[in-house]
């Protein structure tokens, strides 16, 4: 069952407007939304072999825009959007602990948020809300967002369509593996206190 499904996403993925698709998760899930992005970036990358680069360009980029849209609503509507945001997804005493870090650790706190399983989202409000400088805030995601990414990419290129069958053969073992790297994310954020 996992296996026809996994199938019908990356015929999915191959289509013209995957990588359109890609580009709007991407943005979201920096942005706010609760989901990663890697499920529906691996399918796309590994959809199309010649368009591999171009799907880890599009994540990086739409990823990035997404983090500037969470560095604006920390300096501009963090008493509104910010704090519905926060609240939403439970993480108020975590946004507190990031935002005091970065203003000891600005730099590392923004790479770990861009490239760990720590939600970006939460690193970039914060940066917002704390007035961290944002030409460093962008070059330091554009960095380790595209670092993350282009991982995705280079394990995909060299692994080939053996990567794409260890996949496909143990589809509920990626299942949970991907759940649990979320829920790690977000428990990791808890842990910061």
């Amino acid at each position: 069952m996992f296996k026809s499904q996994l199938d019908k996403v990356i015929a999915a993925a191959g289509s013209l407007y995957a990588l359109w698709v890609l580009g709007i998760i991407s943005f979201l899930e920096s942005a706010f939304l609760p989901i990663p992005v890697d499920p529906f970036a691996l399918p796309v990358m590994m959809a199309n072999r010649k368009r591999l680069w171009q799907a880890a360009i599009v994540a990086s980029l739409a990823s990035v825009a997404g983090g500037c849209l969470g560095y604006y609503i920390g300096a501009f509507l963090i008493d509104t959007a910010g704090t519905w945001i926060i609240k939403s997804y439970n993480l108020s005493d975590p946004f507190e602990t990031v935002k005091t870090r970065l203003n000891h650790q600005g730099a590392w706190m923004i790479a770990v948020a861009a490239i760990s399983p720590i939600p970006y989202k939460l690193g970039a409000i914060a940066a917002g809300a704390v007035n961290f400088s944002f030409p460093l805030f962008f070059a330091i995601s554009l960095a380790c967002r595209s670092l993350r990414f282009f991982a995705f990419a280079l394990a995909i290129y060299f692994l080939g369509p053996r990567f794409q069958g260890v996949l496909k053969e143990n589809t509920g073992l990626t299942t949970a593996i991907i759940v649990i790297v979320t829920i790690v994310g977000f428990a990791a954020v808890y842990f910061l206190n």
